[in-house]
């Protein structure tokens, strides 16, 4: 019996946002579409971070939610949020244009990703529903009929799904059933659901008797939970999912309203539903789904994107042993499934962003999950002798298996290679020499592939100033940025989404003015080449600081072994930080030179006094 996983990302134009821009969790944040007359409707809408109690200091009503529907206008939205957490909440809304291309080909990345789960994965349809805005899918299905063995079962795989999702920031809900239509309706009702693996019952109904009731009878009662994952086992769809709302069939309004009208409002109800009853008195939008729910109609899994990556596997005749393999033998198997990877890429233009190599464990070995090898490229590559270096620079690092049964490589992302015409005469003085500017481009980004496959991708990094007025966090360890190439995210991989500009301690880069605020309105020789890690205390073993005044600029130190006499001293320059990061840090910089010519950067702490040294110029 086939199986199915849904993946859920619930308000994914906001979740996408949020990736953009981490600050904007601790605000509201919606995302509106401008109808025909300028009236702005909400898309979607979330507070990922409201603060505790908000609303109680402008009289709202204290632990109220705001519950804003899709379609709802947007002074409506600010209503429901006033009355729920206050008019300040209102004040400091954050309002963003909708944006469903940018949402699909985000959600587009996610799914290519998603192959590590299973090899057939596909993007919900949303046209039509009443669940979802037209153009902005937020559901991944997944085929995981073959798969969740090599994760020690289904209700392993939908949990690490999950978890793995979390780990990456994005909220996800997952299910997994016979039918994508039934994985779906699990996963928008998790909450109603047992945890997977549960004995007996899946839905978590609760039988109570009512003592207004002559007859004693007794009323299901569904008992919601904050849950992320459910399972539903198999042939057990109709019955255990029957309680849900019938909403949960993905209809449009209108069907869901003649439904109502009879006097059903579940999906039980609706399967109760004869044929002839369907087709005189409903849409055969109803019939189509009720047949996909059961499974007598198969709803097709389409790639993301319309066309499929390429991928490629290999199967050894008997298991081989990690202790009798080669690397170079590994790599002559690679290599020609790589080769045969890139021949439709070639054809299409597009060159290969990511790629995935799976070392398939043994027979013996079958429910545990393969060896993965990811390799990520800065801008888009057809060299195969270029990826198959990256792959054997992986491989050098990673620790095989016991037991080989079998490689796949696949194709994870793919973006556009630009072609340029070669000079004929080489370059030529005083002529446009793009080609050569960008042959050296290119060779840069080859560099830094090889480099990251060796040394791993967070030991390349690019230094970028951001807006902190704390000297030590006023830059950030960035993935080197690529011009020419699609953006990139905060891990390095493709996406659509920039990294955060954070500090080292996790804040975002919000105290100063954007950009090079530590540098700006400063001249060049008022900041060091060279500054330690972290301020080195004066007052320690290795140091002596003596000064006349106790406010005033320092006569002399010791740094190491070497006693220093101060004989000018410029400043003071004072830094503090903003109030809202927390304990404010309040400095007095001094610009110091010594008798041998030496010019150091040295401050005193406002709050006790004490003296540090924090750079050294040329």
């Amino acid at each position: 019996m086939p199986r199915f996983m849904t993946i859920w990302l619930p308000r994914w134009p906001v979740q996408r946002r949020l990736l953009d821009r981490p600050e904007l969790r601790k605000v509201p944040v919606f995302v509106c579409r401008r109808e025909r007359r300028g009236a702005m409707t909400v898309v979607s809408w979330a507070w990922a971070e409201p603060p505790r109690f908000a609303g109680q200091a402008t009289g709202a009503r204290g632990g109220s939610r705001a519950i804003i529907p899709p379609g709802m206008s947007l002074a409506e939205a600010m209503a429901v949020l006033a009355a729920a957490h206050g008019s300040r909440a209102c004040h400091i809304a954050e309002v963003e244009p909708d944006d469903s291309a940018a949402d699909r080909a985000a959600i587009e990345q996610v799914a290519r990703w998603c192959r590590r789960f299973s090899p057939t994965v596909g993007i919900e349809a949303v046209a039509g529903t009443a669940t979802a805005t037209a153009g902005a899918p937020e559901c991944i299905h997944l085929d995981v009929t073959g798969t969740a063995g090599f994760f020690g079962g289904e209700a392993s795989l939908v949990r690490t799904a999950v978890w793995t999702f979390a780990a990456r920031g994005l909220h996800a809900r997952a299910a997994v059933a016979d039918t994508c239509s039934a994985a779906w309706a699990a996963a928008h009702h998790t909450d109603m659901l047992a945890p997977p693996g549960a004995v007996g019952t899946t839905v978590a109904v609760v039988p109570q008797r009512h003592a207004d009731d002559p007859a004693g009878g007794v009323r299901r009662t569904a008992v919601r939970r904050r849950r992320r994952w459910a399972m539903v086992p198999k042939g057990e769809a109709a019955a255990l999912l029957a309680g849900l709302p019938v909403s949960a069939l993905r209809l449009d309004i209108a069907t869901i309203s003649l439904l109502g009208e009879v006097g059903i409002d579940s999906i039980g109800g609706a399967l109760r539903l004869t044929g002839k009853s369907l087709a005189a008195r409903f849409p055969p939008l109803l019939s189509r789904r009720l047949a996909e729910f059961r499974g007598t109609v198969a709803e097709p899994i389409t790639p993301p994107g319309g066309e499929s990556l390429p991928q490629e596997s290999c199967a050894f005749d008997f298991p081989l042993r990690a202790a009798d393999v080669h690397e170079e033998l590994l790599i002559g198997t690679i290599a020609p499934l790589i080769d045969r990877c890139l021949t439709p890429l070639a054809s299409r233009g597009t060159g290969v962003l990511s790629l995935q190599v799976r070392l398939e464990h043994g027979s013996r070995l079958a429910s545990a999950a393969p060896t993965v090898i990811d390799v990520g490229l800065f801008r888009p590559s057809v060299s195969r002798p270029h990826l198959v270096e990256l792959v054997r620079l992986r491989l050098a690092r990673m620790r095989l298996p016991a037991e080989i049964d079998g490689i796949a490589v696949e194709v994870v992302a793919a973006g556009p290679v630009a072609c340029r015409q070669r000079t004929l005469f080489g370059q030529v003085e005083g002529a446009d020499n793009s080609f050569e500017a960008a042959n050296a481009d290119v060779e840069v980004g080859m560099l830094l592939d090889r480099l990251s496959g060796r040394l791993g991708r967070p030991a390349v990094f690019e230094p970028q100033l951001v807006g902190d007025a704390q000297p030590e966090h006023a830059w950030i360890a960035a993935p080197p940025r690529n011009d020419t190439g699609p953006p990139r995210n905060n891990t390095g991989r493709p996406g659509n989404h920039t990294p955060p500009r954070r500090d080292r301690g996790g804040r975002v880069g919000t105290s100063a003015p954007r950009g090079d605020a530590f540098l700006r309105h400063t001249p060049a020789g008022r900041r060091p080449i060279w500054m330690p890690p972290r301020p080195l205390p004066l007052e320690s073993i290795e140091f002596e600081m003596v000064s006349i005044a106790a406010d005033g600029p320092p006569v002399r130190f010791r740094l190491g072994d070497r006693m220093h006499r101060i004989v000018q001293a410029h400043g003071p320059e004072r830094i503090e930080t903003a109030w809202w990061r927390g304990p404010s840090v309040r400095r007095d910089y001094y610009v110091v030179e010594t008798e041998s010519g030496e010019r150091f950067w040295v401050f005193r702490r406002l709050r006790d006094g004490s003296w540090f040294f924090h750079g050294m110029f040329a």
